[in-house]
């Protein structure tokens, strides 16, 4: 067995996350994909947001052999599973429930600002432009009729192909890659209920960093006929793991106003619902404060 060396890398960040990154992800090679791995002793390790693929030197020849075989480009695909069933709750694009999913690879040769890494997605982000055709990934050998019915969170693909120089792992071997995906939070309309004495007369809410305004929406009845003020952010609001956010209520008085608590709760991808805002279908984040 000679040395191992990097072939390449994926990592998935996520801006939901404290730290940015996506953990918890299953990375499944698809049957063509593990029979390069098996037949070149390829090794496959995940990492904390993604995984890592090292070939062996001294296998180096039969890889190349595949590669021929395949036109010269050698395609790792992997089918990922997200651990967390909730995350569609926090992720800005919208999964599909379809003929579709997302698809990432490596052919657009976009590289990441000034570290060298490229970029899967066709924006800087996951967007809508990069869901496809479940039917054109099964033609493709990357995915199974199976795989229609149900789906993986989205697929990655990674073409690697042999070649010198300063971005090659050996002398003759083959293009090292770090590659990486970049998923945003979801955005959503951040909405307080005001029930029991937090029901005052003349509550507002202020932001201690004066970055964004709350309306009052009026007063409304929840189920035990108990009576709630309705607050609602003016513009949308990331939910993430960890907010920054500081929002305080007061009361109005003199000065600023007398200070009903001292910081609102954040708002939760688990409390997220629907409404028309402008005439528009949004997401919102509803809180409920009762004291």
């Amino acid at each position: 067995m000679g040395s191992f060396r990097s072939l390449f890398s994926v990592s998935v960040e996520h801006g939901y996350f404290a730290d940015g990154a996506w953990k918890g992800l299953d990375f499944v090679p698809v049957p063509a994909t593990a029979k390069v791995i098996n037949g070149a002793n390829v090794l496959v390790r995940p990492t904390k947001n993604g995984v890592a693929v090292f070939y062996d030197e001294s296998r180096s020849e039969a890889l190349r052999l595949y590669a021929k075989d395949a036109n010269g480009a050698l395609c790792f695909s992997f089918k990922v599973y997200a651990k967390d069933r909730t995350f569609a709750n926090y992720t800005s694009v919208a999964m599909r429930n379809g003929n579709d999913v997302l698809y990432f690879d490596n052919r657009w040769r976009d590289i990441g600002p000034g570290d060298g890494k490229v970029r899967l997605s066709k924006e800087d982000s996951v967007s809508e432009k990069d869901f496809m055709d479940i039917g054109s990934l099964v033609a493709e050998d990357i995915l199974c009729d199976r795989d229609r019915r149900v789906p993986p969170d989205f697929v990655v693909s990674v073409c690697v192909e042999p070649g010198v120089g300063d971005d090659t792992s050996a002398a003759s071997g083959w293009r090292a890659r770090d590659c990486f995906i970049r998923f945003d939070a979801r955005r959503a309309y951040w909405k307080y209920h005001l029930l029991g004495d937090m029901n005052r007369s003349n509550p507002f809410i202020v932001d201690l960093d004066s970055r964004v305004e709350f309306e009052f929406c009026g007063e409304v009845m929840l189920l035990g006929d108990r009576p709630a003020k309705v607050f609602r952010s003016k513009v949308l609001i990331p939910v993430l793991e960890k907010s920054t956010c500081r929002f305080q209520l007061r009361e109005q008085g003199p000065g600023t106003g007398k200070v009903l608590v001292k910081r609102l709760p954040v708002a939760s991808e688990s409390r997220l619902g629907m409404e028309v805002i402008d005439g528009k279908r949004e997401i919102v984040a509803e809180s409920f404060i009762n004291c």
